[in-house]
């Protein structure tokens, strides 16, 4: 996203979050299988303590992370110093959260 210049749970192709995730974790010999991700920016930079605070006041990322039936969490936080796009070539942190489970 930094590099690319978007901010979006679409992937920069276009196509959904969870089609990218779907690459990494995997379907194959569960029954179900559901994911969900949560991502906020802040320039220049954003601490885990802030990012968890604007998750929790925003209704639909709040329901993520406090949602019973994820098993797996992944996580990841990427620091720009010039990001183009939405970042306006300001240095901005990005942060996502993506939730699983698999039965």
């Amino acid at each position: 996203m930094a590099t690319d210049g978007y901010f979006a749970h679409e992937s920069a192709n276009g196509s959904a979050f969870w089609q990218r995730i779907k690459l990494y974790y995997s379907v194959s010999g569960h029954r179900y299988w559901a994911v969900g991700e949560n991502l906020v920016w802040a320039s220049p930079g954003l601490t885990a303590k802030r990012a968890v605070k604007m998750w929790m006041n925003s209704s639909p990322h709040r329901a993520n992370l406090l949602s019973s039936k994820w098993r797996e969490i992944g996580l990841s936080a990427v620091y720009s110093s010039s990001a183009p796009g939405p970042y306006q070539d300001r240095a901005a942190t990005i942060v996502t959260a993506d939730f699983g489970v698999r039965r």
